[in-house]
């Protein structure tokens, strides 16, 4: 934190003297700094991730209703807060949401998109800690532990320049929640959304959880709430007056928990991908293929997919393992160790074709995966070693230069010649 700087905008990232409003652009959204450095622990939610999404690829949207949804199950997967004032709500059949707002804007879902969008944030979020658990498309937890030597800031400086970054780059706001452990940062981010930014600091825990219902404790569901509210327990301050014994004996070992997260306790964890042992993906075929060109196409769609999760992580795998399901469910796996660890689609492709030609006297298929692991996580300036080989520096190149282009136009807008019909 510069020094003599207790405050800082976060419409602009300037520093102030002044808590009032920013002495930069005059905003009145400004962030305390003071004793900031030992809140650790970030939640991070994408406000109405999908119909964001929806609204940053189309201008004409900004101001009006969207709802993302339809389909199928003809339900609303998520809407904007334009249509939620008019009481639109998750899961809500869009037949009852267009008798609340007959004037919103219907969009099917676009998964891919979300995706993509998803990835580029996610990517800022490792630019900032390796520590980042992922729950959703658009929700994380960020663990900031040991960023303060690397960038000489605090986490609430580095996080609402990020906010800022990702409004200003992807036209997509974020609530973020910002404390000493996952329950309570988590519960922060739920407050003042849109664009919130919400601190509970230790000094304050107590005063911030005592007067909120119990529905906001995770885990307790509306079955358990008429348990606790049949004992008279409706507030948090209600969990936090009773002995935890008597929590014990009532509701098991669960009581403890809710006993503890009621005082703002909570030793969970953010579990980083480094406690993962594994990144696969898979294709499950509608009929068992035989023809080794779909088979081909198939492992090369599935490499690009795998290898984009490791560029995302900025790791590489030394290790990768083919899956072959038969007609008759029977699973045979295939495993080779690289000779040196990589991140490159094209590297994952060639080993699976090499795994998947040792195995073709077993055809038809039913479902094809490709997994890799013995994960490295050495910084990487380019997706792999310097290679010597010019036609591996070329192939590397190559993919580089198609990342590029898709990050900034989309997954779809180029593809190599194997993954078309």
């Amino acid at each position: 934190m510069s020094e003599g700087k207790s405050y800082i905008c976060r419409d602009c990232a300037k520093y102030s003297l002044l808590e009032s409003k920013c002495q930069e652009c005059n905003s009145p959204r400004i962030l305390k700094l003071d004793d900031l450095l030992s809140l650790k622990i970030a939640h991070i939610d994408c406000d109405a991730f999908y119909a964001s999404v929806e609204k940053s690829q189309n201008p004409h949207l900004i101001n009006k209703p969207v709802i993302v949804g339809g389909g199928q199950r003809g339900v609303v997967t998520t809407c904007c807060y334009i249509a939620r004032i008019k009481g639109i709500k998750s899961a809500m059949p869009i037949f009852k949401a267009k008798k609340l707002c007959p004037e919103a804007i219907i969009i099917p879902p676009r998964m891919s998109l979300y995706k993509h969008i998803s990835n580029l944030i996610f990517k800022k979020f490792y630019q900032l800690t390796p520590s980042v658990e992922t729950i959703a498309f658009d929700e994380a937890y960020l663990d900031f532990s040991g960023t303060y030597q690397l960038f000489k800031k605090t986490p609430a400086e580095l996080l609402v320049k990020l906010a800022i970054e990702i409004e200003k780059e992807l036209k997509i706001t974020v609530s973020i929640g910002l404390s000493e452990n996952k329950f309570l940062s988590k519960l922060a981010s739920s407050f003042s959304k849109p664009k919130g930014f919400t601190v509970i600091r230790n000094a304050e825990k107590s005063e911030f959880l005592k007067n909120l219902h119990i529905k906001n404790i995770p885990g307790i569901g509306p079955k358990f709430q008429k348990k606790l509210e049949k004992n008279s327990i409706v507030k948090i301050e209600d969990i936090v007056n009773q002995k935890p014994e008597v929590l014990l004996s009532k509701f098991g070992k669960y009581g403890l928990t809710i006993w503890n997260l009621a005082k703002g306790i909570d030793e969970r964890k953010v579990e980083a991908l480094s406690v993962r042992k594994s990144i696969s993906k898979e294709t499950t075929f509608e009929t068992d293929v035989s023809d080794l060109k779909i088979l081909k196409k198939t492992l090369w769609i599935l490499a690009e997919d795998v290898s984009e999760i490791l560029k995302n992580k900025n790791i590489l795998a030394k290790s990768l393992t083919i899956k072959l399901k038969r007609h008759n469910f029977k699973i045979i796996t295939n495993t080779q160790t690289f000779k040196e660890p990589t991140i490159l689609a094209e590297d994952l492709y060639q080993v699976a074709i090499s795994l998947l030609k040792k195995r073709l006297e077993l055809i038809p298929f039913r479902l094809v995966g490709i997994s890799t692991s013995k994960f490295s996580f050495e910084k990487q300036e380019t997706f792999t070693n310097f290679n010597s080989n010019s036609k591996l520096r070329k192939i590397e190149r190559t993919e580089y230069a198609m990342d590029k282009i898709r990050q900034k136009f989309g997954k779809q807008i180029i593809k190599k010649g194997r993954a078309l019909n």
